[in-house]
């Protein structure tokens, strides 16, 4: 069997988690045909997320890497952390989804590539080099163009999706720090387990009898965008370095804004398809960063 040339293959996780966060941007799309509450939509997708990844363990094919090991240690609280934010995240994104244009919440939302970019040093020891500084200027000047109280969200709205996006800059952080000694798969499936855990109160109270609708939307939410496109992102973020990966996410918000004007009829302005190109522009030049070798600590 013929191997991809190594000029290639340094593309991969770049594209790999470009492809994934295309993929993301999509799953507005299915939260706008439930009428759930955000807490049992994303304790749902989790849920459902963990018992599909623990099915696919029980496989021939995956007996070889079983998840019972121990996790180490210094590794556990990152873990666990990494699960508890990541439930903060996909709440608050789940609500400001149900209130907001799709294409503004999400690039409100990814202001979070700035806030991993300051922490990148000091909590994992990543240089961030002047490439990725010039991406992530290109992607929070796109964000400006959105992120804005005329763009019909409002101060609530702007709160709510800063929020959101503190949890998620921290869940990646945490979550790099755990994929150093603990495998991708394991990762994910505590990362589920722990939301699920989490939020199943909450969504158990407020959530009465599920439609066949509302059950197929959360067994593709969970299926496929928490379980196997989680599992993909982490595997490439192991690596990435965190600001490469947190940058190439931005191809998240230009895939909603696509949904979005697509399938649900939104009518994005001239500021947002600016703010759009910027972020394209900014997910071009991580790549071309992330081909490059990452040197830890460098």
């Amino acid at each position: 069997m013929r191997t991809m040339p190594p000029a290639l293959m340094a593309w991969v996780p770049a594209a790999g988690t470009a492809l994934v966060a295309a993929l993301w941007g999509t799953s507005g799309v299915l939260v706008r045909e439930v009428q759930l509450p955000a807490a049992a939509i994303a304790c749902g997708r989790a849920l459902t997320g963990a018992l599909a990844l623990g099915a696919w363990q029980l496989t021939p094919r995956a007996r070889q890497e079983r998840l019972a090991q121990a996790v180490p240690r210094g590794a556990a609280g990152s873990l666990v952390l990494s699960g508890a934010l990541l439930a903060v995240h996909w709440l608050t994104f789940v609500m400001a989804l149900q209130r907001f244009p799709i294409g503004t919440v999400l690039l409100g939302i990814y202001l979070a590539p700035l806030l991993v970019a300051a922490a990148a040093r000091p909590a994992l020891g990543e240089r961030v080099s002047g490439r990725q500084w010039g991406a992530l200027a290109l992607a929070v000047a796109g964000c400006s163009l959105i992120l804005h109280p005329r763009a019909g969200v409002g101060w609530s709205g702007i709160g709510l999706i800063a929020f959101s996006a503190l949890a998620y800059a921290g869940s990646i952080l945490a979550s790099k720090h755990a994929l150093a000694s603990v495998p991708p798969t394991q990762v994910t499936l505590v990362q589920l387990g722990v939301v699920a855990l989490l939020l199943s109160p909450v969504a158990i109270w407020r959530t009465s009898v599920l439609s066949a609708r509302d059950l197929g939307v959360i067994v593709a939410l969970g299926v496929l965008y928490s379980a196997a496109a989680q599992l993909a992102y982490l595997t490439f973020l192991r690596r990435l370095s965190v600001t490469t990966s947190s940058i190439l996410l931005f191809m998240e918000p230009v895939s909603a804004l696509v949904s979005g004007w697509a399938l649900l009829g939104e009518r994005p302005g001239g500021a947002t398809w600016a703010g759009a190109a910027l972020v394209l522009a900014a997910g071009a030049a991580a790549a071309q960063a992330g081909k490059m070798p990452e040197i830890p600590g460098s």
